[in-house]
């Protein structure tokens, strides 16, 4: 055998088990990237969710003829909506309903981060969506 030769098997048998250490090194820090990343779309999920049903009730909302209707017709919306099984509470005010007033509704819904396990994250966290649309005028012209 050449001294080329042993040097390399050498080599070879120095390097034996750095796989395995570097998998052990890599496999935490990819599983926290990906929980980061779902953590992430949770948030941006939720936070659509809650925008698209507050926008939704105010403009159902805006769309009757009476306060009490258009609480009413919020609260439908909303019990329509993705929100529905979630964990969330809204507002709807309709103090200014009328010919050129507007009507506003607020969805808040809490997400849950803690069964990721990730320390450095909150337990929970709200997100919170407020919409505002005017009250039609021609509502009453029929």
């Amino acid at each position: 055998m050449s001294g080329l030769t042993r040097w390399a098997r050498a080599l070879r048998r120095a390097e034996a088990g750095t796989m395995s250490v570097e998998m052990i090194v890599m496999v935490p820090v990819l599983l926290l990237i990906i929980l980061v990343a779902v953590a992430g779309g949770r948030l941006v999920s939720a936070e659509g969710m809650v925008q698209a049903a507050s926008r939704d009730a105010a403009r159902a909302a805006s769309m009757e003829r009476s306060s009490f209707a258009a609480s009413a017709a919020a609260n439908a919306s909303l019990a329509q909506a993705d929100t529905a099984g979630a964990a969330c509470s809204s507002t709807t005010n309709v103090g200014s309903f009328g010919r050129g007033g507007r009507v506003e509704v607020t969805v808040r819904c809490r997400v849950t981060l803690a069964d990721l396990g990730l320390v450095f994250l909150p337990g929970a966290t709200t997100v919170t969506a407020r919409s505002t649309a005017p009250v039609d005028t021609w509502r009453g012209s029929r």
